[in-house]
């Protein structure tokens, strides 16, 4: 078989043929064609791969939901989504997402206590301003900034706290 052929029969690209015979995991031979050499692939050790590629692929652990086994962890599982009250299971996410979003924000903050050099959003949660407020103080000149990496902003922490020191 062909190159070609073999790469439709055993549905891959030829490139991933060619990468196959590479890796020794398919051999293949050349024979004299009219003008050139010509690939050419055995039938038996092509359909033997496919077989075993086949075998070897992710199968469904149950085929129809009338083979599921009972189990009190999949009652946790909704089956019909028109049986779902979505706001109640969005609102009893709600606190945990709250105490996660305040847990996020406390250890950015520890870490920026640390650093003497702090870009826009970082100096408008270490100060409480907003960005486009110290945006707008950055333009008029009132606070001092500092190329950063690729390009942005860095604001001095000392200067950035007698700025706020002067509001």
């Amino acid at each position: 078989m062909r190159k070609a052929l073999a790469a439709k029969f055993l549905d891959i690209s030829e490139k991933t043929l060619e990468r196959l015979v590479k890796n020794g995991e398919i051999s293949s031979k050349l024979e004299k064609g009219k003008t050139r050499d010509i690939v050419i692939f055995n039938d038996a050790e092509l359909k033997a791969f496919r077989e075993k590629r086949e075998s070897s692929k992710h199968r469904p652990a149950f085929s129809s939901s009338n083979d599921l086994p009972v189990q009190d962890s999949l009652f946790l599982i909704p089956t019909k989504p028109d049986n779902l009250d979505r706001q109640n299971q969005i609102a009893s996410f709600a606190p945990m997402i709250t105490a996660l979003e305040s847990l996020a924000e406390a250890q950015k903050m520890v870490f920026l206590q640390n650093k003497p050099m702090l870009n826009l959003s970082d100096s408008a949660l270490v100060s409480g301003l907003s960005v486009t407020f110290l945006e707008k103080a950055v333009r008029d000149g009132k606070l001092k900034t500092f190329a950063g990496l690729r390009g942005s902003k860095v604001i001095r922490r000392s200067d950035l706290e007698k700025f706020i020191s002067e509001l």
